[in-house]
């Protein structure tokens, strides 16, 4: 099931959400598939001819998609996905993806008014010319993943991660990580904003029957949120219910695929098993643990396996500047292949993150098809979010994606790759979860 904002990362969503529902796509298949839609939606197709639209419904190249005063979210087949607000219409102009990238893919859509969010697939990875996102004031093509747009007699949006470029007739611009855009018109040159576009997310569907919002039960299914009787102190209690998390997801499709975001919505049942991730209901969840600060473990969507990673949002990091925090391992997912097959087990780890400087040191040892594996990585962190790589061989890398969770980030989770030519795995993922162990003052350089 890579900062603030949505990712989708991984073989999918992502992040956050989140990231692909087909994994292979032949010629002639649906250019998208609604994952989530509420309200009446209906999709137009080239002959004018209108029908309503429910999750699971193939939308076709030529189709608009409007939302009236509903929501809609669209999955590609090149493992984006779309998110409409109210009162927006939507087409797909042109969509090729044949479920690899030989410049023959594209992606030409067009906004003809309302909002979007979107966390961009493969296509326009290698050839960014082969994407684009119209309105009548402005175009978007992208240089990253993630971004929005707010479209009325104006254009304007925020880029959540990587870049877009925004372009009319008097220039472009190009908008980057945490950046904001504004375009008056068409003949107005677009610009940066101090004010960003946060749209809303999709409201979640209600959970089934036997949750009850905020039910943490203890070992004798007592709610301890109303009793902690037989609880006791040393209960970790899971989410449960409802949560707003921030999240980490990875998956393999034909390349490791990041994703997650910020202020997700999450529904976990009465046992904290994970069942709904941001609008997406997953057909099954393997848990690795849950404390109630942080969540992790694998989840399929679609026939598509993420490794996720997801928790409380971090609180107090201003105040640790000047100290490092020590973690230990609190465990892993099983360690899966290109064809979702289990090759290993995350042995040992340690993770050290400098809160002044922004910098993060890992170590990490796995057993993968009977042999050992070691990786030292080092990165920098960015507020409660970094990035971190190194080698574990000769041919072997390893890259990971770390989010901070909890008050004085009490919680680590990590989502990583290993990517080893010399072996028969090739590619690999998994994720982690991390206790923090210690604060102590960072020494003076």
């Amino acid at each position: 099931m890579q900062q603030s904002r949505l990712k989708l990362t991984s073989r999918a969503a992502l992040m956050a959400s989140i990231a692909a529902a087909f994994p292979v796509v032949a010629h002639g298949a649906p250019a998208a598939r609604v994952d989530f839609a509420i309200g009446d939606v209906a999709a137009v197709n080239k002959a004018g001819q209108s029908r309503p639209v429910a999750k699971g419904a193939e939308i076709e190249e030529g189709e608009t998609v409007n939302t009236n005063s509903g929501r809609a979210q669209l999955r590609f087949s090149d493992g984006a996905y779309m998110s409409l607000q109210p009162q927006s219409a939507f087409r797909i102009d042109q969509y090729r993806y044949e479920g690899k990238q030989d410049g023959s893919e594209k992606t030409f859509l067009s906004l003809l008014k309302g909002g979007l969010r979107t966390v961009t697939g493969l296509v326009g990875r290698t050839n960014r010319k082969n994407y684009q996102v119209a309105t009548t004031v402005a175009t978007i093509g992208i240089r990253g993943t993630e971004y929005t747009i707010q479209y009325g007699k104006s254009i304007s949006g925020t880029v959540g991660e990587g870049e877009i470029e925004v372009c009319n007739g008097a220039g472009c611009l190009n908008v980057t990580n945490g950046e904001s855009y504004y375009v008056e018109n068409q003949d107005v040159k677009p610009q940066l904003s101090n004010k960003g576009t946060d749209l809303p997310p999709n409201p979640p569907p209600p959970p089934p029957p036997q949750i009850r919002e905020g039910f943490n039960a203890g070992p004798t299914g007592v709610d301890c949120s109303i009793d902690s009787t037989g609880c006791g102190p040393s209960v970790a209690l899971p989410f449960t219910g409802t949560q707003i998390l921030d999240t980490r997801t990875i998956n393999l499709g034909d390349g490791v695929l990041r994703g997650g975001g910020f202020g997700l919505t999450l529904i976990f049942d009465d046992k904290g098993i994970l069942r709904d991730y941001n609008d997406s209901i997953l057909d099954s969840t393997q848990m690795s643990g849950n404390d109630g600060i942080v969540a992790w473990g694998r989840a399929v969507d679609g026939g598509l396996l993420s490794h996720f990673v997801a928790g409380l949002p971090a609180s107090g990091l201003t105040a640790l500047g000047g100290l490092t925090g020590s973690y230990s391992l609190m465990s892993g997912t099983p360690v899966t292949d290109s064809s979702d097959t289990t090759i290993g087990t995350l042995n040992s780890a340690t993770l050290t993150v400098d809160f002044g400087p922004g910098s993060v040191g890992v170590n990490m040892a796995w057993t993968i098809n009977g042999s050992p594996l070691n990786a030292n990585l080092s990165g920098s962190m960015s507020g409660p979010s970094g990035f971190a790589s190194g080698g574990c061989g000769l041919s072997c890398s390893v890259s990971a994606d770390i989010l901070l969770f909890g008050a004085n980030a009490v919680r680590a989770g990590m989502t990583y790759s290993i990517t080893d030519f010399t072996s028969s795995f090739g590619q690999a993922i998994g994720a982690a979860a991390f206790t923090q162990t210690g604060l102590t003052t960072t020494p003076a350089r």
